[in-house]
Order: structure tokens, then sequence, then C-alpha cells
């Protein structure tokens, strides 16, 4: 199975990668960036160092106080790292193993965290393409896929709050299962439902619900003001419509399987998104794509590595754990 979808990854990525280099003409590639007004790239870069350091503070609400915000911020770090040089998008899990390791907290305690932030984010993604979709003109497959991670965002949300607010309910489910698959290690899975649903305390309170959907807001404000400021260094006057479009678009992309970094799917439909609805040259909508991509890239790989000599962690151990996780739970 990892190896198959290690080879979808890797197909769709070359067939993205393709599709955004179609018609593009270099000379007028080159010239946009001789052109860019790079200084807009230091607020961007700001932008995106307040945008980890919100998600570190909203994992940490989730994770509880026995995690450092320092400590969370290099292991999120750590997930971005591996996701952007590994394949098989094992930055999620390796980050619950490396938070695993510190002996803070369990496995699937930290796991459960992971995938409440990813929850959150769809969630917020969506309300913002909500407020952003009224002003384009031509939104194409994004407003569908816009509507359908809708769904999922609100159904899954529902579901986790639940759970939150419920926990009996949870175990009530996982002792039904347990009983008509005889043939499990029925203490091994149980203890892994109990610790995933200490992993949604976080969600348990409406001050605490709140406070996650308040960062959570900021952090995707904070990734607009990153997109908005890399856009502004290429295209002027500014579009903050763009910028949030840009925004959505990308996010609802990367989920796609692709080669680690979602090389290929980011620079397409980054290009076509600012070139079909707003009219962006095509040369200079595929210079903001490799711009954004390059600069974020670089920037949480740096910092990941830092996480992993902070971490005494290492490339090979998380991605075995993170693996061997992944296949079995």
């Amino acid at each position: 199975m990892p190896k198959r979808n290690l080879i979808i990854g890797v197909v769709i990525s070359v067939v993205c990668l393709i599709l955004a280099l179609v018609g593009v003409e270099w000379d007028n590639a080159v010239e946009a960036l001789l052109r860019a007004d790079w200084r807009y790239l230091g607020p961007a870069g700001v932008a995106l160092l307040g945008s980890l350091l919100a998600r570190a503070t909203r994992w940490r609400l989730l994770l509880g106080p026995q995690v450092g915000l320092l400590e969370a911020f290099l292991v999120t770090n750590i997930g971005y790292l591996v996701s952007n040089v590994l394949p098989l998008r094992l930055g999620d899990p390796a980050r619950a193993v490396a938070i695993g390791l510190t002996g803070k907290l369990k496995f699937g305690a930290a796991l459960s965290t992971v995938l409440a932030e990813r929850v959150l984010d769809m969630l917020t993604v969506v309300l913002l393409l909500s407020a952003t979709l009224p002003f384009v003109a031509e939104a194409g497959w994004i407003r569908s896929a816009g509507f359908i991670g809708g769904v999922a965002a609100v159904t899954a949300t529902a579901f986790l709050l639940t759970l939150a607010w419920r926990p009996r309910w949870g175990s009530r489910v996982t002792e039904f299962a347990l009983g008509r698959l005889p043939w499990v290690d029925r203490a091994r899975w149980r203890a892994l439902s109990d610790d995933l649903l200490r992993g949604l305390a976080g969600l348990a309170s409406v001050r605490g619900a709140a406070a996650l959907l308040a960062w959570s807001a900021i952090v995707w404000l904070l990734t607009l003001g990153y997109y908005l400021g890399v856009l502004t260094a290429f295209v002027r006057p500014p579009d903050l419509v763009a910028a949030s479009f840009l925004t959505c678009s990308t996010a609802l992309a990367v989920a796609l399987p692709s080669s680690p970094g979602a090389t290929g799917v980011f620079h397409s439909v980054a290009r076509y998104a600012l070139e079909l609805p707003f009219g962006v040259a095509r040369d200079t909508a595929l210079v903001v794509a490799f711009a954004a991509h390059s600069f974020q890239y670089v920037a949480m790989s740096l910092l990941g590595l830092l996480g992993l000599v902070q971490q005494n962690l290492s490339l090979a151990q998380l991605r075995r754990d993170a693996l061997a996780a992944t296949i079995e739970e």
C-alpha cells in the first residue's frame, strides 16, 4: 500500500508540474523575476513565522500544559520538514511520534490532537473561501472542492466535538466493534481508543473550543498575509481577494496525493488560481507560485532541522516510527 501511494503521488505531481509549465515563456518569467520588489518578502516572512507560532499555540492548547510552547513549535516544524523531504505524507504521524517519544503524551493522544488540527484547518479554510468566492468571477473547481470540503469539515468537526463531549459514547462504540472482532488484540485497541479520546480533551469545553477556533482564524489570517506579501512582490497593486483565493486554493490542493512538499500540485493550482480568475499573466503567475512555495519550503525545512537538533531526533528514526504507526494503527 505505501509503495502504491508513493507511485500515485509522484504521477500526480509530475502531471501537475507539466500543467504548471505549459505555455510559459521563460523570457517573460525571467523579466517578472527581475522587476520584482523583493522587499515585500520581509513582511511575508514575518507573517509566515507568525502563522507557525500561532499553529504551535493552537496545538499546545490541544496537547495540554505538559508540552511547552517552544517544544510544540519545534515539533510542528519537524512535521513540515518530514512532509517536505520524505514521501507518503508522514509529517503528521511524525509529529505524534515525536511528542510520544518525550514521554509527556502517548502516541494515540498526540495523534488525535493532530487530526483535530487538520479538521480545524479545513473548517477555517472553507469559511475563508466562502467569504472570498462572492468576489471571484471564475472559481472553477475550487467552488466544488470548497463545498465538498465544507461538508466534510462540518461533519468531522461535529464528530470530534461529540467524542470530546461524550467520550463514553466513543468507548461504547469501541467495545461494540471489538466484541465482533474476536481475532484482534482487544487490550491494545482499547488502550489506543482511550488515548485518542484523551487527546480531544481540549475540545471538551465551550471556552476551549472557542479558543481553538480563534487561534485557527489567526493562523489562516497570517497565512493570508504571507501570500499577500509574496503576491505584492510580483503583482501590483496588491489584491487581497487574489491573495485570499490563492491561500484557499493551495490549502485545498495540497490535500491531494503528491510527491514530498506537494511539488507540482502546489505550482499548478497556484498558477491557475491567479491566471484564470484574476488575469495575472501566466508567466508571472508561475513565478509567484514558485516563489511562494520555495520561500516557505526553505524556511520550514530549516526550522525543522533546528527542531531535530533541539529534540535530539533523526529523520530516519521518525520515518521508521511514523511509517510503522501509520501501517499498524
